[in-house]
């Protein structure tokens, strides 16, 4: 067991849960391999750990897309379709989630900036965490969806939280602003009902 919120320094402590255990591996595998390039060749890899990522563009498949591209498609549906929206578990787990414009930008500064091998995660702080529950109240409503939510508590929340320490990101860059949720959901959700032809799904 870990205890939260997780940082950088805990990348290699104890086994990752069941649900994403291979995943996992072989992301803390990355790590290693760049330590191992830094000291045999002298190379400056890192590694980044971006935590629940959404946006324009995303996959919005309802089986295996992520929970906001997919919960945006579900709502997009059952408002189109005038049916109940159906939303697995019950809302309670809770996420960091960062929009993907905003990585973005701190993917350039990573490149252009940072110059640790140690990785670092990035993320909107522990105080910008929100339940599964709020985001599908956010969606449905920048998506003016009416209807009735049916949370199916027969399936699985998952693991509950998985929260981060975005304080050594904040050490370097203590300005740096991320999109309000509430406004990157709404930018999402207007992006895939005009693109929903088109659109990963």
């Amino acid at each position: 067991k870990t205890t939260y919120p997780i940082d950088e320094n805990m990348v290699h402590n104890g086994p990752p849960h069941d649900s994403n255990y291979g995943y996992a591996y072989s992301k803390r595998m990355i790590d290693i391999l760049n330590r191992g390039y830094s000291q045999q060749h002298g190379c400056k890899f890192t590694s980044v750990i971006p935590t629940n990522i959404f946006g324009k563009h995303d996959n919005f498949n309802i089986e295996d897309g992520h929970v906001i591209p997919g919960l945006v498609h579900k709502v997009y549906l059952a408002k189109k379709n005038n049916e109940p929206l159906p939303v697995w578990g019950t809302g309670s787990p809770r996420r960091q989630f960062v929009y993907a414009l905003d990585l973005a930008r701190l993917f350039i500064w990573v490149l252009r900036e940072y110059e640790e091998t140690e990785p670092i995660i990035l993320s909107v702080g522990e105080e910008d965490e929100v339940s599964i529950k709020e985001v599908v109240e956010m969606v449905v409503e920048a998506m003016e969806f009416q209807g009735q939510i049916d949370y199916d508590t027969s399936k699985s929340d998952g693991q509950f939280k998985k929260t981060a320490n975005n304080a050594k990101l904040r050490k370097y860059l203590p300005n740096f602003t991320f999109t309000p949720i509430k406004q990157a959901l709404a930018e999402t959700c207007e992006w895939f009902t005009k693109n929903y032809e088109t659109a990963r799904k």
